[in-house]
Formats: structure tokens, sequence, C-alpha cells
């Protein structure tokens, strides 16, 4: 009965671990996914002696699991980094593949170009608006906070953009 003193403590404590986790993490998902496996663990444990601090325990298991998902995602990050290295040259400004020839590297650095001076034409807020949610990587509530709107005009920025772009992208098309 070890290690259904345990499980009964998990259950009183999961929603603790997944605060627990979410604040470590600073991602709600990987937390939810986290506490997940350890109860997976927890149920496969078998413990040889009573537990002195089972809460203990639990949170030390959650805080390796959240370490070792650290690890694995900056090991994974430097993986593609390299990966991306290796496998694009930059011509005229932009990172294209080392393994295309030399007139697909120059139209896709002329498309970029195109683009960019497509988002150049933009109205300045939506501009903004595109730059930091499609460019960036913010999402609309931290455009909505860095620009001082509300998310909902976030929104209404980068449609007008989408649709500007995407219609100036159509007519530079032969």
């Amino acid at each position: 009965m070890l290690g259904e003193d345990l499980k009964t403590t998990y259950m009183a404590q999961r929603a603790n671990l997944c605060r627990f986790l979410a604040a470590r993490l600073r991602d709600d998902a990987v937390a939810e996914d986290l506490v997940q496996e350890l109860w997976v663990k927890v149920s496969k444990l078998e413990l040889k002696e009573e537990l002195d601090n089972p809460v203990s325990y639990l949170f030390t298991m959650a805080g390796r699991m959240a370490l070792d998902h650290i690890r694995q995602r900056q090991r994974r990050s430097r993986r593609d980094e390299k990966w991306t290295d290796e496998s694009t040259e930059t011509v005229g400004g932009f990172a294209t593949s080392a393994e295309d020839d030399g007139e697909t590297r120059l139209l896709r650095a002329e498309r970029i170009a195109q683009v960019r001076a497509a988002i150049d034409t933009l109205p300045p807020k939506a501009r903004r608006a595109f730059q930091l949610h499609r460019m960036e990587g913010l999402s609309h509530k931290e455009v909505a906070a860095e620009l001082g709107i509300s998310v909902s005009t976030v929104e209404k920025h980068i449609i007008r953009a989408m649709r500007e772009l995407t219609q100036i992208l159509r007519e530079a098309d032969p």
C-alpha cells in the first residue's frame, strides 16, 4: 500500500503541481503534459519503504522533470540552429538553402525583397503590428501591450496588412 499513499497525495496535489510546473516552464500546456507524465511514473513506482514526506517527493520529481524538459528543449534548439547554419547560405542579405542552385537562390532573394518592399508600403500602424506579430513572433496580446492598443485593434491591423500584402504580391507576380 506504499504506492497508494503516493497516488493519493498526487491526486491531492495535482493542481499545485500544475501551478509549480507552469511557473517554472512558463507554459501551461507543457506543465499539464508533465503532470500527466508524473502520474504515469507514480502509478508504476514500486516503493520499498514509506516516504517521510510524499509531497516533497512529488515536487522533487516534478522539478527534475521540468529541468529535463528545459535541457531537452535547449539541446533541440542548439541542434536546429546548427542544422540551419550548415544548410543555409546568405545571398544578398537573405538566407537561402545551400542546396539550391544559384538561380533558385536569386529568385528566392528577389521574392524576399518584394515582400519587404510590400511591407514598407503598409500603413504605419498595420506595418508595426504585422512586424511584431509575424516577424518577431509576439502574440496578439503582447503586440497590443507593446503598442498600447486593444487586441481587437491588433487583429484588425494584421488582417489589413495581410490583405494588402496579398494584393501587392499578386500584382507583382507575372
